[in-house]
């Protein structure tokens, strides 16, 4: 990737950021709502796990091929972002952990997502990542659930 087409994704990101700050600011109380669940979501998550193997989890999502929330995880290993801000539970595109098993070897999450803004189809798959010799995890299986 060159230098201008890393600019380039930057500066899609970065409008689309602010679009949903306007949005928030024109509409205080659903902001507020939304944060809430998130922050319900991420709180339910962190009473089961701890807080760097969801980042991990979070970022290992980032990098499947064709996972339509991955463009919002990217930077999940980023500790200095609260957890909350990369669930979406009433804004689209919507994206929920509905379950999360850990092993040493093996995480199984089950995820809910829609592919995009204004699209009312959810998603719904449990990945099974596994650890390879480094330590990273990677994807083992991916297998599509009924909605």
């Amino acid at each position: 990737m060159s230098r201008e087409e890393f600019r380039e994704a930057m500066k899609g990101h970065a409008l689309e950021i602010i679009e949903e700050m306007e949005e928030d600011h024109l509409n205080p109380l659903e902001a507020f709502m939304e944060q809430m669940l998130c922050r319900r979501a991420a709180s339910k998550l962190l009473k089961q796990h701890e807080e760097a193997l969801i980042r991990e989890v979070l970022q290992a999502l980032s990098e499947l091929d064709e996972f339509q929330p991955g463009r919002w995880l990217w930077n999940a290993a980023h500790p200095h972002l609260p957890l909350h801000a990369f669930f979406r539970s009433k804004r689209e595109p919507y994206f929920r952990v509905l379950s999360m098993e850990a092993m040493p070897q093996l995480v199984t999450v089950t995820v809910e997502y829609s592919s995009a803004k204004g699209s009312s189809t959810l998603h719904k798959e449990e990945i099974r990542l596994r650890r390879d010799r480094r330590g990273q995890l990677g994807l083992e299986r991916r297998q599509a659930l009924a909605s």
